[in-house]
């Protein structure tokens, strides 16, 4: 057995941190004490070199990782940068005013957490009743926000289902007009080349019996107007059907809303005030 010893916490976090336990295996070959298995005499004397340099002799030892000064100081630096992020804040004019500004409800929730905000380094306690009010500035924020995606989301399900059938039903007249002009040409009637094409892009098959159907048709059937009028109102259709359709739909912009609350420093004690959802232009 190797016991690895004078490590510090931040170096510990290292050699975990990796994606594999390669450099915290070679370390503790490197660096620990191997005590042979079922050796009580030298596990012995290692417990008891270990009680002596903790000066905790008789009080019985237990596995413990020491933490070094620099990773103290590394530990207080992370929780300073912690309680520092939680929210934004600018000075009012040259006073010792300060608008606090928490972008989300995650910021609103950190701090309320923790219990205080830090502005210049001062420390500034939030009472229960400032972690009330900004909870519920906070969830104000998001049902605003909420709303208008809830709106925007109908928006844009409303122009698909307008697009569907406006696609179904062009689809129905398009066989409606393909459906006519296979009766058309087995009728031995007269069809434009653009009605021909239509049929013939649609199912390639129906187009083929239909024409040879016309051949035993065509001789009993003379041109009349009827027939150009019929394919002039098909091109027509067809025309309408290419014409671009805008579907787009005009969203509601999210407003830029925080949840703001005023601290002055300038007397003995933090005084906070002015706790509020606002919308920033």
């Amino acid at each position: 057995m190797r016991i690895l010893q004078n490590l510090t916490r931040s170096e510990l976090d290292a050699y975990t941190k990796q994606p594999t336990a390669k450099k915290l295996r070679d370390k503790t070959v490197q660096d620990g004490v191997f005590i042979p298995s079922g050796d009580k005499d030298a596990a012995a004397v290692y417990v008891a070199g270990r009680q002596k340099v903790s000066g905790t002799a008789g009080e019985g030892w237990q596995d413990a990782v020491e933490i070094s000064s620099d990773g103290y100081a590394l530990k207080t630096q992370e929780r300073e940068t912690e309680a520092a992020a939680v929210c934004s804040y600018t000075r009012i004019g040259d006073s010792g005013r300060y608008r606090l500004q928490f972008a989300n409800t995650a910021m609103i929730n950190r701090a309320v957490k923790q219990g205080y905000v830090t502005i210049e380094g001062q420390r500034v306690d939030l009472s229960d009743e400032v972690k009330k009010q900004l909870l519920a500035a906070g969830k104000e924020i998001d049902g605003v926000r909420k709303q208008i995606s809830t709106h925007n989301f109908l928006l844009h399900e409303a122009a698909y289902a307008q697009q569907s059938r406006d696609a179904m039903q062009e689809e129905g007249e398009k066989m409606s007009r393909v459906m006519m002009t296979v009766s058309r040409i087995m009728h031995g009637r007269k069809v434009s080349p653009a009605d021909e094409k239509e049929l013939m892009e649609f199912n390639k098959d129906l187009y083929a019996m239909a024409k040879n159907a016309a051949a035993l048709e065509r001789h009993r059937h003379k041109h009349d107007a009827e027939d150009d009028k019929i394919s002039a109102e098909n091109e027509r259709a067809r025309e309408r059907a290419a014409e671009p359709k805008d579907y787009s739909v005009e969203e509601t912009p999210m407003p830029n809303m925080t949840t703001e609350m005023t601290v002055d420093l300038e007397g003995e004690l933090p005084q906070i005030d002015e706790v509020a959802a606002v919308i920033r232009e």
